[in-house]
């Protein structure tokens, strides 16, 4: 007899302990969705395409100018930038060194041929991160009908995306001189970040 009651109070004292006790939180299963919060909020930047600009120097003439963007399209997260893409086109008759004459002459066939060869164009194929805010833009330029792939290095501020080039135009056909190297060409593109 007090061998069943006995075990009648023990299985009474485990039920008990059984349905009381706390079950710890699993720390494996949590929420995937602070995990994730960062990527989710991720968003790509914004330009200002109005404000956008691209300016040259033709360094053996020490000649600055600028160029039109009449299409540009920017797909640019800083945290992201595998997915990042960049294109755009200038509209050549827009080339202006502050010279009237020499910009007409510009358009001449020897020269970018503004009637056969309207715009100048660029596709990215890659974008690579190198170091603290700074990016390398790999693509294709194309002038005159010539598509050379080439490398824009750019440096991200608070408010400016600013990129930085240069290229030889007889690459593309544009024989300013005769020799190569003093056809070279320093470009800069100057996106602003609409705030």
């Amino acid at each position: 007899m007090k061998i069943i009651f006995g075990i009648k109070i023990l299985i009474y004292i485990i039920n008990i302990q059984g349905f009381s006790q706390i079950t710890p939180p699993n720390n494996s299963r949590q929420n995937t969705s602070d995990k994730y919060a960062l990527i989710d909020d991720v968003k790509n930047l914004e330009f200002d395409t109005e404000k956008s600009k691209i300016s040259f120097d033709f360094v053996e003439e020490n000649t600055k100018g600028t160029i039109s963007i009449v299409d540009l399209k920017i797909n640019f997260n800083p945290n992201d930038v595998d997915n990042a893409s960049f294109s755009g086109k200038a509209s050549v008759k827009t080339i202006d060194t502050n010279n009237f004459l020499r910009d007409g002459h510009l358009m001449w066939e020897k020269f970018f041929y503004k009637r056969k060869y309207p715009t100048i164009s660029f596709k990215s194929n890659q974008v690579v991160s190198f170091g603290k805010n700074t990016y390398k833009v790999i693509g294709n330029l194309t002038i005159k009908g010539v598509e050379k792939e080439i490398i824009i290095t750019f440096s991200l501020n608070d408010s400016t995306l600013l990129g930085k080039t240069t290229i030889y135009t007889s690459d593309f056909n544009v024989n300013i001189h005769d020799e190569r190297l003093k056809n070279k060409l320093d470009i800069e593109f100057h996106f602003p970040i609409v705030k």
